[in-house]
């Protein structure tokens, strides 16, 4: 009986800690990262990942060879003191970053953890009863932390889906502000976009950028992919290069290929004021840097085309890869290429499929074969209140096209496939 009941208080004490980690907390915490969380549980131990939204990391040994020639900076890393660092970041980075924009000083630039910027962004930035608006689906930090602070968040939401194309029209997002009476404090755009692979045309971010103007909201531009857009198709500029209230967010993860240096930056002109807040900030956040990780994002920089070639090699050769094997397998998903980036949101075919059906789909593949995708509503479609379900009726999951072992992952799968289980995506019944 006393173990019974034991038992009965540890199971409702899982569930309480459960729903209050799916809910807002006391103090407005965020609730449980849905995408980060699913990557926790599989992300080191799936042996055929397709879902990753980097490209294949450098090793330690393959960036110092490729910097080997830089004198100057081998010989700041044989020197390095392991001492604390300047709260914005080392002087001689943050000069480098700056260089990779067209209008930006030193002064305009922040260093930070890259997922720190989005929490820096909304703590600066966002007060109760504020509008948000963010392309969506979204990754969750772009919209969860704001949430968080009391914010209402209204979404851009890209049309298609299914067997139509995923795409952003920007008279919806002017529709959004109109019905938020134009009183919009944050408009958070990410292109090229996580997930869909969905991008806009120089013409359509001027126009983004005016309807921002207008209503006098400022812009955070994830820029985290920027650059790996493709052959035919030119980078759009830099938000923070044209836009007065314009921040950009980017770093050393995805374009650079080196996450594991946790390296990113924010940049907004220094007038608007918003730099600085983010950095007073800081203070309550990491504080200051890694002295390693920020020498060797400096060395990496100096050396970036070199890099951003490397990176755009291996998404073209995941993207073609990636191309055939739907091409082979027209029954299993629908598919359209992306736009740019390295990461695809490709559809099962299906009448009602929902989130719970592609989690399960999901779930049961990496059981049986070690193939990873990744569920898209369950991931991304975070519902906006506490007790609302992931949308239904959109059976997307993402595919990630920059690992060097995306065409022997996809082999593997192709496998699989053999299996009826995972011919196509079932729906489960209630």
């Amino acid at each position: 009986m006393a173990a019974a009941a034991a038992a009965a208080a540890v199971a409702a004490t899982v569930v309480l800690l459960r729903r209050r980690r799916q809910t807002a907390a006391n103090g407005n915490n965020p609730r449980t990262f849905e995408l980060e969380r699913f990557f926790a549980q599989y992300e080191f131990v799936a042996k055929h990942q397709l879902c990753n939204s980097d490209v294949s990391a450098l090793s330690m040994r393959e960036l110092l060879d490729m910097c080997a020639n830089d004198t100057e900076m081998m010989q700041v890393w044989t020197d390095l003191s392991l001492g604390y660092t300047e709260s914005r970041g080392l002087p001689a980075l943050l000069t480098e970053v700056a260089s990779c924009y067209s209008a930006a000083t030193v002064d305009d630039v922040l260093e930070c953890v890259p997922a720190e910027g989005i929490l820096l962004t909304a703590q600066a930035l966002v007060v109760p009863s504020d509008v948000v608006i963010v392309t969506w689906p979204a990754y969750q930090s772009l919209f969860e932390i704001a949430l968080a602070r009391g914010a209402s968040v209204r979404r851009w939401a890209a049309r298609g889906g299914g067997a139509q194309r995923l795409h952003f029209v920007v008279d919806d997002l002017a529709a959004q502000v109109a019905a938020a009476g134009g009183r919009v404090k944050l408009i958070v755009v990410n292109f090229p976009h996580n997930p869909t692979g969905a991008h806009l045309s120089a013409a359509e971010l001027e126009r983004v950028i005016a309807i921002a103007r207008a209503c006098g909201a400022f812009i955070l531009s994830d820029e985290m992919y920027r650059g790996l857009e493709y052959a035919d198709q030119p980078s759009l500029p830099a938000v923070c290069d044209v836009y007065e209230k314009g921040i950009s967010l980017a770093g050393m993860s995805k374009v650079y290929a080196l996450p594991g240096l946790r390296v990113g930056w924010l940049v907004s002109p220094r007038a608007n004021g918003f730099i600085d807040s983010a950095a007073a900030l800081k203070d309550y956040t990491t504080i200051c840097g890694s002295a390693p990780s920020e020498v060797l994002a400096l060395m990496a920089l100096r050396q970036r085309d070199a890099l951003l070639a490397r990176s755009k090699r291996i998404v073209a050769d995941g993207l073609a890869a990636v191309t055939a094997f739907f091409a082979r397998h027209p029954q299993l998903a629908h598919f359209h290429p992306p736009q740019a980036g390295p990461i695809c949101y490709p559809c099962f075919r299906g009448d009602g499929l929902s989130a719970a059906d592609v989690r399960a789909y999901v779930e049961e593949l990496v059981a049986e074969t070690g193939v990873l995708l990744l569920p898209g509503s369950a991931c991304y479609d975070v519902p906006e209140r506490p007790g609302e379900s992931a949308a239904d009726g959109h059976a997307h999951f993402r595919v990630g096209l920059g690992r060097l072992d995306c065409p022997t992952n996809l082999e593997v799968y192709e496998k699989a496939l053999e299996d009826a289980r995972f011919q196509r995506c079932v729906r489960r019944g209630v």
